[in-house]
């Protein structure tokens, strides 16, 4: 079960980087998602938010932090390492539970 949210949370960062973003709906999404733009990572408001939430899903089942970031940044387009390790990272601290 682990592996396919490590999969999901990757699959959608693929299609979302370089579309505009849109207002978030709590305060903390609209915080990872000014964190993602300052490590510039842009893309569908939503999309990413979902993503965010997935991963701290899968952080939350066992999934290692670092397996997780390794995993978005092979099946993401247009990402660096140091921007997928931002995206988990970021994640864990805007989105989840204890972040």
């Amino acid at each position: 079960m682990m592996k396919i949210l490590i999969t999901a949370a990757a699959a959608g960062a693929i299609a979302v980087l370089g579309a505009p973003a849109a207002q978030a709906t709590t305060n903390a999404e609209a915080e990872y998602l000014s964190d993602l733009q300052t490590a510039g990572i842009t893309g569908d408001a939503a999309a990413l938010v979902a993503d965010g939430h997935t991963m701290c899903s899968a952080i939350a089942a066992g999934t290692d932090p670092a397996d997780l970031a390794a995993t978005y940044y092979s099946n993401a387009t247009g990402l660096t390492r140091a921007q997928a390790n931002a995206a988990v990272s970021l994640a864990i601290q805007d989105l989840c539970p204890g972040g």
